[in-house]
């Protein structure tokens, strides 16, 4: 800004703010302008960044046509309220989004999809951690063990860094998989190693509350040997006779499945009463213990050394043992397991049908494909199959059926990516389901899959392998109100010379469950877990435009986090996930979910790679001095939960279901000294309602030793005749063994300022409904009308899908009320 100096460029930048602010004001109602300073990639020297917006600002003003200065999002906003402007109101959400006829931005749904399950999983034991410190009172000095790398300090907890590492990769550059591939590994890297630590005081807090002495184990996929999502675990295969310890992290009682990899067929499980308790052994099957030896970097490596590598990394299981544990709501139950002879052992069978005794499924012999599913306790019927294949990712092109766009505008060069979905949309292979007339290849040269059926008192499964790739197990778990597809898919090949001639080729990866429900173009997917939100094929919400898809697979894709629907009126199919995902209906009583992705091409989004992982986290093929790489691509395991009902009874069981699924009870294991027993802090469980979402003491230094409590309705306004209705919850009768809420205070939702100061300071708008009425219809279905009421005492009521946040001052076990 030295006007001696060949550089100067003073005016040259006021003149293009001022142009800037005078462009957005043709765009903009009031005077006030909000400008977001910075972009990805432009802090990387902030010092110098903040110096020239300071010389900007100082002679921009100058200038005197507009008034630039540092604000905030809630000066902003008040600003903006004062003006006394009419304003659009709307509700639905952007979806589908997309920079340009190609450009949908639907691909990052599924990207990384093992970061994804990473980060729920770390959230669901982070859950679980926080109140265990609670109830144990066990300090970060007693667990003493930080990680090498701890993320910055929030609170003085020993949750504290696994707190910073969820919550950094939760950025949107982060588990959405838009990242490098460099970046991916140092966050996995992080949250494992923070999980680690997390581990130890879990460990220590259950130690405290049985009153243990012996040291408590995990297998939660943080360490090579043990991870129970690939059936592998030391300490359960190494041992003849061990105890399980569950910790129900819900408020209300839980019967989950658990499964463990052990050595032989002769085991025993008692409950925690000293019942027995009905298990079943299964041989592990091939593609299971195949999966530990795909993390091996073969790269330079000799063949007797490859052979070496891999006995160290061979799981040792020969079978998987089963059972249904029930644990107490906020508690835990011990279950040891020892050789005997009383788990039954699953056979293999030749039968056309499987139940559960909920559901059973009909098996066509000559296809080896499921064909229909019943469920007999609302007596409803439905054909039904499922269907794997694969996307072909576009490197560019022209698109078929781009819904009257000019010829041209058919065309584009874009390529599928970390961000973007886009598929090559010619027509399917030939095969079993080309009758769909589905964009789906086959994931194998045989066109048809293999079939085995094991059965067993407990658990029944239907095992399919439709290629080396893309593999699933049916599970029907006994009186089980679903039906589980565990579904295992990698490496996806890049060369597949029995379909695409030209290598290599993208590929993403996508599971269809079809019925015979005829949903007129309609489906539900979830937001955050919370309204399921009606999506119509081809179309957007009454808030926006009308929409015109020029891409006919990505542009009707949405993400699920927890949950997506199809429904005729009386029947509805409900899939829940375990993990993010794309999702969509492309056909009427279909439900579609890309689970895995692997592109060739970089999107030109900022990532500047294509999405090709493998499990070793290195690129295959990759020649560097120092990074040499020949690893299997990346290989995934997730679960997906079906519920057949009809409509009530599916809308009653999907909210317990994504519970049950997304937060089961946190394992640890010890030897066989554990005493059986059971142990609840809550006085009674909470009504099914109502989810315990947070009870944690990591921020309790800033809040005078208060406990955070944060509760939630699980039902949305109409979903369900009763369970949406709004239900109370006593607080000063919540917990039990010995815990007692002296006094509570109503919070904002993130516990930073009381609840009635935030009511007071809660600005009124102006509105209007531009669509003449349509998006008022929509608020009509899930706002309520009524004011916010300060608690009555410890008394808290919950309407439907409200979540209410509260500094609580709990009396532990010996201590003395005042």
């Amino acid at each position: 800004d030295d006007p001696h100096r060949h550089g100067y460029n003073v005016d040259k930048w006021v003149d293009r703010v001022v142009g800037y602010a005078k462009s957005q004001a043709a765009h903009t109602q009031t005077d006030h302008q909000m400008w977001a300073v910075g972009n990805d990639f432009q802090y990387q020297n902030a010092v110098h960044y903040y110096h020239n917006l300071d010389k900007l600002i100082h002679h921009v003003n100058k200038n005197g046509t507009i008034n630039i200065f540092y604000s905030t999002p809630t000066a902003y906003t008040e600003a903006k309220n004062k003006a006394g402007a009419v304003w659009e109101v709307r509700q639905d959400d952007i979806f589908p989004l997309a920079d340009g006829p190609h450009q949908y931005w639907s691909g990052y749904f599924t990207s990384r999809p093992a970061l994804k399950k990473q980060v729920r999983l770390a959230s669901n034991f982070l859950n679980a951690a926080r109140q265990l410190e609670v109830l144990s009172g066990v300090t970060a000095e007693e667990v003493d063990t930080p990680t090498l790398r701890p993320s910055p300090a929030v609170g003085t907890s020993w949750t504290d860094s696994l707190e910073g590492t969820v919550g950094v990769a939760t950025h949107h550059d982060g588990m959405s998989g838009t990242e490098r591939q460099a970046v991916a590994d140092d966050y996995a890297q992080r949250i494992s190693e923070s999980h680690a630590e997390v581990e130890a005081g879990v460990g220590l807090s259950l130690q405290r509350l049985l009153g243990l002495q012996a040291q408590l184990h995990h297998c939660n996929c943080n360490t090579a040997g043990n991870c129970l999502n690939m059936s592998v675990c030391a300490f359960t295969t190494d041992r003849s006779n061990f105890s399980v310890v569950a910790w129900n992290p819900r408020a209300q009682n839980s019967r989950s499945f658990v499964a463990l990899p052990v050595k032989g067929e002769k085991w025993t499980v008692t409950g925690p009463g000293g019942e027995s308790v009905a298990s079943q052994v299964v041989a592990l099957d091939n593609r299971t213990a195949q999966l530990p030896e795909m993390y091996l970097n073969r790269a330079g490596m000799s063949s007797s050394e490859i052979s070496q590598a891999l006995a160290q990394l061979r799981n040792n299981a020969s079978h998987v043992l089963s059972f249904q544990a029930s644990v107490p709501a906020l508690g835990y139950g011990v279950f040891k397991v020892e050789t005997g002879d009383t788990a039954a052992k699953a056979t293999s069978t030749r039968g056309t049908a499987v139940t559960n005794g909920y559901y059973t499924l009909t098996i066509d012999p000559a296809s080896n494909e499921i064909t229909q599913i019943t469920n007999h306790r609302s007596n409803v019927t439905s054909a039904f199959s499922i269907q794997w294949g694969y996307y072909r990712s576009s490197t560019g092109g022209c698109t078929p059926g781009t819904g009257g766009l000019e010829p041209w505008k058919a065309c584009s060069a874009q390529a599928s990516g970390a961000y973007i979905f886009r598929p090559n949309t010619e027509k399917g292979m030939p095969g079993p389901f080309s009758k769909y007339d589905t964009e789906l290849f086959y994931p194998g040269p045989s066109g048809k899959p293999t079939l085995e059926v094991v059965e067993g008192p407990v658990v029944t499964e239907v095992r399919q392998v439709y290629s080396d790739w893309v593999t699933h197990v049916v599970r029907l778990v006994k009186d089980k109100p679903f039906v589980e597809v565990e579904w295992t898919v990698g490496p996806i090949p890049k060369d597949t010379p029995w379909a695409d001639p030209a290598s290599p080729v993208g590929k993403e990866i996508a599971v269809r469950y079809h019925t015979g429900l005829k949903s007129d173009g309609r489906f539900y997917t979830d937001s955050n877990g919370r309204e399921m939100v009606p999506r119509d094929r081809n179309k957007r919400g009454p808030s926006y435009p009308p929409l015109k898809v020029s891409e006919p697979v990505a542009g009707n894709y949405y993400p699920v986090n927890t949950a997506i629907s199809v429904d005729d009126g009386d029947r509805e199919l409900v899939v829940l996930t375990d993990v993010t995902q794309g999702g969509t209906s492309l056909t009427d009583g279909t439900v579609e979910l890309m689970v895995h992705r692997r592109t060739i091409d970089d999107d030109s989004r900022g990532v500047f790679e294509g999405l090709s992982e493998t499990m070793c986290g290195c690129e295959s093929g990759l020649t560097h001095p120092f990074v040499r790489c020949d690893c299997p691509g990346l290989t995934v395991r997730g679960k997906h939960w079906l519920v057949f009902d009809v409509v009530a009874e599916a809308h009653a069981a999907r909210r317990d279901l994504m519970e049950e699924l997304n937060f089961p009870p946190v394992l640890a294991f010890g030897d066989g000294a554990v005493k059986e027993g059971q142990r609840s802090w809550l006085a009674t469980a909470l009504p099914r309602q109502v989810k315990l979402q947070t009870l944690t003491s990591n921020y309790a230094q800033w809040h005078d030793g208060q406990v955070v409590l944060r509760l939630s309705h699980q039902y949305a306004a109409g979903e369900h005749a009763v369970l949406s209705r709004e239900v109370s919850v006593d607080l000063g009768s919540l917990f039990g063994g010995g815990f007692r809420v002296r006094s509570a205070s109503e919070m904002s939702l993130t516990s930073n300022q009381d609840r009635a100061t935030m009511e007071k300071r809660r600005l009124v708008w102006n509105v209007t409904d531009v669509t003449g009425g349509a998006v008022e219809a929509q608020l009509a279905g899930v706002s309520s009308s009524e004011k916010w009421e300060p608690m009555h005492g410890l008394v808290v009521t919950l309407r439907p899908m409200e979540v209410k946040t509260f500094l609580i001052d709990l009396e532990r076990p010996g201590e003395a009320f005042v």
